[in-house]
């Protein structure tokens, strides 16, 4: 499978709400779950709005804890989504071993070309033995109760002795290295070929933006359609709203520039969609490395009330 299919079908069927709940569970009597619950919720807000590498980033501590190998997959698929493939191969590869030969990862071993037996023949072994449990992917995921006792059985034990074969294992997958380099860079091609769409190409001849089925494909992700019908001019009364979904289609389309943000604020400053574009301009002056993004976001979080501003206070927190 693509990499980027096996991507996006993680995020769609992954349950986030069991695994919420699982981390509120631990939080009950585990004070550092406690603390990953109420980041896993920001994960997931993150998620919803598309910013996967605010997310991706923000997951990486709970990968390193005993947690249920489908916190693992959502952290690869999050790292496809932000930064590519060969970055989540390397976050893979981080993983302990344990992890790695999981049965709930087949799939992205499958899609790394990931042998086991680069592990060699003894770790194999060992490894067997090692009895892990994952989340089911039925629909709709079932919440199992769990108790203290029943919960320390249900995670992917994060063995630390095995981190000591990390260095045995970057040198067997040297002996592949420069085969498996072939191999990305066709996979690579073939990913970045634009695929065919088999919806029908929205009519971009209209003189009026219909808002509400530009709110309906912004709310199903289909930007590319939701840009076409953005081509025509705003209603009389819309143009603020019309205006909100040009910018938003455009950060998801990655067209955007902080100038188009900066722009909006000063045309409609008294806009309802003010603490969201705020939050979009922040965001995309952090990428940028521009320093104006911590008053961005600090005004963003003083915009008490609105849906960004606790999130814009957590971000500006952890630095």
């Amino acid at each position: 499978m693509d990499i980027r299919t096996l991507a996006e079908r993680e995020l769609s069927e992954l349950p986030l709400f069991d695994m919420t709940e699982w981390l509120a569970r631990k939080g009950e009597y585990d004070p550092s779950f406690r603390l990953v619950a109420s980041e896993f919720g920001v994960i997931t807000t993150l998620l919803d709005h598309g910013y996967y590498e605010e997310a991706s980033e923000r997951i990486v501590p709970l990968l390193g804890m005993k947690v249920p190998a489908a916190f693992h997959r959502l952290g690869l698929a999050l790292e496809v989504k932000a930064n590519g493939k060969k970055a989540a191969k390397r976050r893979f590869r981080s993983f302990s071993s344990a992890v790695i030969q999981h049965s709930d990862l087949a799939e992205w071993r499958q899609a790394f070309k990931f042998d086991k037996k680069w592990l060699g023949l003894p770790l194999v072994v060992g490894l067997a033995a090692v009895a892990l449990v994952f989340w089911p992917d039925t629909e709709p995921p079932v919440v199992p109760v769990v108790t203290p006792n029943e919960s320390d059985q249900t995670v992917v034990e994060t063995v630390t002795e095995e981190e000591a074969l990390a260095e045995r294992l970057e040198e067997l997958e040297a002996e592949v290295a420069r085969l498996e380099e072939e191999n990305e860079k066709l996979q690579e091609s073939d990913e970045q070929k634009p695929k065919e769409s088999t919806e029908e190409a929205q009519d971009t001849s209209t003189d009026v933006v219909p808002l509400t089925e530009v709110e309906a494909l912004v709310q199903d992700k289909k930007y590319e359609r939701a840009d076409q019908l953005l081509d025509g001019k705003a209603k009389a009364g819309q143009e603020q709203a019309v205006g909100f979904y040009r910018l938003l289609v455009d950060n998801k389309l990655e067209k955007a520039e902080i100038a188009d943000y900066a722009a909006y604020i000063e045309s409609y400053p008294e806009s309802g969609y003010k603490a969201d574009v705020l939050w979009m301009k922040g965001i995309a002056e952090k990428k940028a490395n521009d320093p104006a993004y911590r008053e961005t976001l600090t005004t963003v979080s003083e915009m008490e009330g609105t849906y960004w501003a606790p999130i814009a206070k957590s971000v500006l927190e952890e630095e």
